[in-house]
């Protein structure tokens, strides 16, 4: 379960959001929509403990997975390398044969993550933010950059965690809308 109650964040005088209180559970997805800028990144960060809120209360589960496009991959790691590096970091199994044939990478595991189009460094990232099994599941435009069989990989993710943990989906996108069983706008 998710809790958050009256959460807030800010950078210096401006809110970049106040007052957002919410709980979630498995089978449960919220959508977080708003402008470029109103915030929806920030929220996830500050869920994924990545950042600290200015204000308010988080009670989050233990496992987290995350996907973002800004997240980082190192150029010169393959995939494979890189989710042994993340097992190894978060003490977990690596599996990776089967979480690069879930994402549809399993061909280029031994390539460096350097030469991956976008869309194949997307899907890595989404290899990393399933593989500790994760109770929660957060996602900042997890379709940006996919083509349709991409598209379809994050529908299966999606469903997939609904049935031991909630998802929050950070998107523009309205096709992404699909999933949500709540809903939330961010921003002026």
């Amino acid at each position: 379960m998710l809790v958050a109650e009256r959460l807030g964040r800010r950078f210096g005088s401006r809110w970049l959001f106040r007052n957002l209180s919410f709980e979630l559970g498995p089978g449960q997805v919220l959508a977080v929509t708003g402008s470029n800028g109103s915030g929806k990144s920030t929220l996830l960060r500050v869920i994924a403990g990545l950042m600290a809120p200015s204000e308010g209360r988080l009670e989050r589960p233990g496992g987290i997975g995350y996907a973002s496009l800004d997240l980082a991959l190192y150029p010169s790691l393959t995939a494979q390398e890189h989710l042994a590096f993340s097992a190894e970091l978060q003490e977990c199994e690596a599996r990776s044969h089967e979480l690069l044939e879930r994402v549809g990478l399993l061909g280029a595991g031994d390539l460096p993550a350097g030469r991956f189009s976008t869309g194949m460094r997307l899907r890595l990232k989404l290899a990393l933010a399933i593989q500790t099994r994760p109770q929660l599941l957060l996602l900042d435009e997890p379709t940006a950059s996919l083509d349709a069989a991409g598209r379809e990989l994050v529908d299966g993710i999606v469903r997939e965690q609904m049935l031991h943990g909630p998802v929050i989906v950070a998107t523009n996108d309205p096709g992404d809308l699909r999933w949500a069983t709540e809903e939330m706008r961010v921003g002026p």
